[in-house]
């Protein structure tokens, strides 16, 4: 009986989690600038960070910040379940093979971008007589790598956004091929691009219709969460409310 006795006071002193309590998960994120601001004196904030919280209040989950992480070792640890969420993502194959996609906006189109001294680009004619700069780890659109396989560039590969923009700068590339939203970003953060790249006036003819995406690891412990994140996400979508958290750099362009 006396044995009895101290098993139950050891167990009284144990820290038990309460059963109630929301599962936390980790969204991965690094500091992108009018859609998640990433102080080092603070915690991230922006449009997709309030999105990301209502998402969470939903779900009825907890949200925890990742440390300010690159978007490459983002990737690497969705691959790896060392982290749950990332967000704002283009939808790939190989992408598909460690992480779960849930749409919630439509994905712009690619641009291309031009020093402003230089001559204007009006058809892919002109196109494939310069050396284009392309972001290695950036999801480019299917239609845009047929139409490569089928009429090759002469393509110079950078690992971010900003290096690709920095080739075009120095000479090492004519014109460079980004993301619409993104390029206009990195353009207004980085005095040296500052009132020096223009977009061409060639627009790619492009149909498909791509998503923006909030992804779950499929190697994260909380595979359950699936449909109500999908849910959750369906319903805002549906509703129009997903629309507030809209980031629009249109009228920043240089």
């Amino acid at each position: 009986m006396q044995r009895v006795g101290w098993l139950l006071f050891i167990l009284s002193m144990v820290p038990w989690v309460n059963a109630s309590e929301p599962p936390e998960l980790e969204w991965c994120l690094d500091d992108h600038p009018y859609w998640h601001f990433y102080p080092d004196d603070g915690e991230p904030f922006g449009p997709t960070v309030d999105l990301m919280h209502t998402i969470a209040e939903r779900a009825g989950i907890r949200l925890r910040f990742s440390a300010n992480t690159p978007f490459s070792r983002c990737l690497r640890q969705m691959e790896l379940g060392q982290t749950d969420l990332m967000t704002s993502l283009n939808f790939s194959d190989e992408r598909a093979r460690y992480m779960h996609f849930i749409p919630y906006d439509e994905a712009k189109p690619e641009v291309v971008y031009l020093l402003v001294e230089t001559r204007d680009i009006t058809s892919w004619q002109q196109l494939s007589e310069k050396r284009i700069a392309v972001v290695r780890d950036y999801v480019y659109t299917q239609e845009l790598l047929r139409r490569l396989d089928k009429h090759p560039l002469q393509l110079v590969h950078a690992e971010t956004l900003d290096d690709a923009f920095a080739l075009l700068l120095l000479g090492e590339a004519d014109a460079m091929i980004g993301p619409a939203q993104s390029s206009i970003n990195v353009i207004q953060h980085n005095p040296r691009f500052h009132q020096r790249f223009k977009r061409a006036s060639y627009e790619f003819d492009f149909r498909e219709n791509r998503t923006v995406n909030l992804t779950l690891s499929k190697r994260s412990p909380h595979q359950k969460l699936l449909p109500k994140l999908q849910q959750v996400i369906a319903d805002m979508v549906e509703s129009g409310e997903v629309e507030q958290f809209r980031v629009d750099l249109t009228a920043l362009d240089d």
